[in-house]
C-alpha cells in the first residue's frame, strides 16, 4: 500500500505533469501462510508549478471474497511541496522544499458468519497528517529525494517521525527504468498492545522495461516489518505489473 507508487517523484528531472495507471499481479505467502495472488491497481498523478509540486496516488487491491473479486482495500496520499526562496537565493539550496501530505484508507473484510453471506465489514487504516523538509539531488542520471517529516497518526498515543527516500534511475537510454522509495517511521507497538513505540518499514523497489514514452512492463518486491498490523518479521513480495503513462 503505502506510497506505492512514488516512483515519478524523481521530481528534478521532470519539468512537466505526468501521470500514469498501473496494473500489478501480487504473489507471495504472509507469516500466517495465507497467499496474496490477486491484482492491485495504482494511479499517480504529478503536477509542478512555479511554488513547487502536486503528487498524489491511490491504490486499489481487489481481493474480496466474491467473484468476481471486487476492490477490497483503497489507499491514497496527496502531497504538497513548497520552494524556500531564501535558501534559493541566499544559501544556494535550491532544492530544499517544504513538505506536506496527508494518507488515508479503507479496508474490507468479508463476514465470516452465515447470516448474511455477503455482509461486510471494514476499517480506515488510521489517517495521517506529515510535514517537514524534503532534499532532491542529482548524481550523474540518479535523481534521489529526501524526506524527514513529523507524522501525526490519528488515534497515535504520540506524534510520530518518518524518513523517505525516493530514487529513479535509468539505464539504456531510458529502455529500463530502477526505481521505487523506503519509508522507515516510529509508531505504537500494536502488536503489544502498548503505547510504546517500535521502528516500521515499507518499501517498493521496481524495475521497468520501457518500450516507449507510453508503455513499460515490469516488477516491484513490495518489501515490510512492522507495517501497520503485519507481520513483526520483513515479508517480501514480488508482483508483475504493466504501466502505461499518458
Amino acid at each position: 500500500m503505502k506510497k506505492n507508487i512514488l516512483l515519478i517523484l524523481a521530481v528534478l528531472s521532470l519539468s512537466a505533469s505526468a501521470q500514469n495507471i498501473q496494473l500489478h499481479y501480487d504473489f507471495g505467502k504472509q507469516e500466517d501462510g495465507s497467499k496474496h495472488n490477486f491484482p492491485v491497481s495504482t494511479f499517480e498523478l504529478f503536477k509542478p508549478d512555479s511554488l513547487g509540486y502536486t503528487f498524489l496516488f491511490a491504490d486499489f487491491e481487489f481481493n474480496s471474497t466474491d467473484r468476481p473479486r471486487g476492490a477490497s482495500l483503497g489507499y491514497f496520499e496527496i502531497a504538497r511541496t513548497f520552494y524556500i526562496p531564501w535558501f534559493s537565493e541566499t544559501r544556494g539550496l535550491k532544492n530544499l522544499m517544504l513538505h506536506v501530505e496527508y494518507n488515508d484508507g479503507l479496508v474490507i473484510y468479508p463476514d465470516d458468519g452465515d447470516v448474511l453471506p455477503l455482509a461486510i465489514w471494514g476499517a480506515n487504516l488510521r489517517s495521517s497528517w506529515l510535514g517537514g523538509l524534503e532534499y532532491g539531488a542529482m548524481l550523474g542520471n540518479l535523481s534521489l529525494n529526501a524526506m524527514l517529516l513529523y507524522k501525526n497518526t490519528r488515534g497515535s498515543s504520540a506524534p510520530d517521525a518518518q524518513f523517505t527516500l525516493v530514487w529513479f534511475y535509468p539505464l539504456f537510454n531510458y529502455r529500463v527504468s530502477l526505481a521505487g522509495y523506503v519509508d522507515i517511521w516510529s509508531q505504537d507497538d500494536f502488536f503489544s498492545n502498548t503505547d510504546n513505540k517500535i521502528l516500521a518499514l515499507y518499501a517498493e523497489p521496481q524495475i521497468w522495461f520501457n518500450f516507449n514514452e507510453h508503455l513499460s512492463l515490469g516488477s516491484e518486491f513490495k518489501v515490510s516489518k512492522n507495517f501497520v498490523f503485519a507481520s513483526e518479521r520483513v515479508e517480501v513480495f514480488p508482483t508483475l505489473g504493466v504501466k502505461y503513462e499518458f
